[in-house]
């Protein structure tokens, strides 16, 4: 298969180092917590999540969560789906909402009612990386700010390919 990226925007060793910073600052905010789940959004969210989880040497629990915004294209289509639901209770928990990118704030923000709605103590999120016009949509914790570009690598896909490259990639323009 031909690889379709250009230039490596983040190299696996830059992405490495900012999740061990994230870790470290999600750590020290949740020491006191006895109910931190982790709620990474599938598929994209998974590495992310994985390699994150990790640096956190907190009890917790991780309930992941499906959800879409873009189907097969390189835009979002504006409507959050969640084939699933929340899976498990959370009634009670501080959950911590994990995603890979942070572009139109749907997904987000969409998770953040529903898992208010679904009994949960507080809700927080961390982003991989925020695009520079979602400049103005806050998260919690985020890792990167990147230009208005399509991203593939480190779980982020077109189509569902390309999950597995291990550094973030801008994909090239036709």
């Amino acid at each position: 298969m031909t690889d379709p990226s250009s230039d490596i925007l983040l190299s696996r060793k830059t992405i490495a180092e900012r999740i061990r910073e994230l870790g470290l600052r999600i750590t020290a905010d949740f020491k006191e917590s006895d109910s931190l789940c982790l709620v990474p959004v599938m598929d994209g969210g998974m590495i992310f999540a994985a390699d994150l989880m990790r640096e956190i040497p907190l009890p917790l629990r991780v309930i992941p969560i499906k959800a879409s915004s873009y189907g097969d294209g390189t835009t979002s289509s504006g409507t959050v789906k969640l084939p699933g639901g929340i899976p498990g209770d959370i009634r009670g928990c501080s959950i911590l909402i994990i995603d890979d990118i942070l572009d139109t704030g749907k997904t987000l923000e969409t998770l953040r009612k529903i898992v208010m709605d679904a009994g949960a103590d507080s809700v927080r999120t961390c982003v991989l990386l925020r695009k520079e016009s979602a400049g103005h949509l806050l998260a919690d914790y985020i890792g990167f700010e990147i230009p208005d570009r399509f991203v593939i690598g480190y779980g982020l896909d077109l189509a569902g390919v390309h999950r597995n490259l291990p550094d973030i990639r801008v994909l090239k323009e036709d």
